[in-house]
């Protein structure tokens, strides 16, 4: 199973070895589905190439872009949370609509749904390799504000042990994540991963990830 590079309060890498939430709903997947699941952590451009390349591997997080929907298999929603945009405390300006960014340089994760979001409504945007790159950004003023999923960045703040000196200041709509696979799996794997993830959501397991 593939997962992005190290997300603080999500997945932790070390070593080579990925742990955390999100390693361990991976686990739990393994388990109830009986499909053996290595885990490998890599960059978002890498996780595409290799979702469309290699055949068996399946990936979470992965959100259903135009340019991704009919070259994977999608087995089934892991995670749901809102578009959060992020600005410092001493923040005056007003943001509550896509104009209001036509100005200002956004930070987000590259390959990611707030990417998209921005690149779809023409707004300037600087793509980095990881969320918490974003946030330090954002702290550092080299951006004027971080784009996010919401679940990801409670997750960091809470891996920090605080709340770091920013403020949410709009929501920009949902993003929904996916449990994908290439194309060539084999069904009978695709039937058993499908049922897992029905599974846990009716038992409540994906609530933490704001799958009801």
């Amino acid at each position: 199973m593939l997962v992005h590079n190290a997300t603080p309060g999500l997945f932790e890498v070390s070593g080579g070895q990925v742990s955390g939430p999100g390693a361990e709903l991976i686990a739990r997947i393994g388990a109830v589905s009986g499909v053996t699941l290595r885990t490998q952590a890599m960059p978002a451009a890498r996780i595409r190439q290799t979702l469309g390349q290699q055949a068996g591997s399946c990936a979470v997080g992965i959100p259903r872009l135009p340019e991704n929907e009919a070259l994977l298999h999608w087995v089934g929603l892991v995670s749901s949370s809102s578009m959060t945009l992020y600005g410092r405390l001493d923040e005056t300006r007003r943001v509550s609509s896509p104009a209001d960014l036509r100005d200002a340089l956004v930070v987000t994760q590259r390959n990611s749904v707030p990417a998209a979001w921005l690149r779809g409504h023409d707004l300037p945007v600087q793509e980095v390799r990881d969320h918490l790159t974003g946030l330090r950004m954002l702290q550092a003023r080299r951006v004027d504000y971080w784009l996010v999923n919401e679940l990801v960045a409670q997750r960091i703040f809470q891996s920090l042990g605080r709340k770091p000196a920013v403020q949410p200041l709009a929501n920009f709509g949902h993003i929904d994540l996916y449990l994908a696979c290439h194309r060539d799996t084999a069904p009978a794997t695709l039937d058993k991963l499908r049922a897992t993830i029905e599974q846990l959501r009716r038992d409540g397991e994906l609530a933490a990830f704001g799958v009801r």
